[in-house]
């Protein structure tokens, strides 16, 4: 999916500041999105916003991103969509578990925008 005003994003993220800055780079490039402060708040708005990509805080409340990634893996209904893990806890070995455990990219905070969007592109075709 090349065009970004078709994308349909679901940040799910519990720090405003945060999300802040991803909505402002979304919002830059005209791409379309939603935000849910926990993973059980975007799962229940998954089949009413019906994103083609999410980006996930991996420290969240309650249900963490990697609880909410197994549970997209797990859904027939989502295990298509990609995720993209967002932290603050970053590390070479957080990086790597998070790709390995199916996360489509890995971005530290704070994010690099020059680089965020190219690599949401690059996680939506692959």
């Amino acid at each position: 999916m090349t065009d970004p005003q078709q994308w349909r994003v679901l940040i799910v993220e519990d720090e405003a500041d945060s999300s802040e800055v991803v909505q402002g780079i979304l919002e830059y490039h005209h791409i379309q999105f939603w935000w849910a402060c926990t993973a059980e708040e975007a799962l229940e708005m998954l089949p009413e916003v019906a994103p083609n990509l999410l980006v996930v805080d991996l420290a969240l409340p309650g249900m963490d991103g990697w609880g909410l990634l197994k549970h997209l893996r797990q859904n027939e209904a989502t295990a298509h969509i990609p995720a993209v893990a967002v932290t603050a806890f970053h590390s070479t070995a957080v990086a790597r578990q998070a790709l390995e455990a199916g996360f489509a990219a890995y971005f530290p905070k704070p994010i690099d925008t020059s680089m965020f969007v190219a690599e949401l592109q690059r996680a939506l075709e692959n």
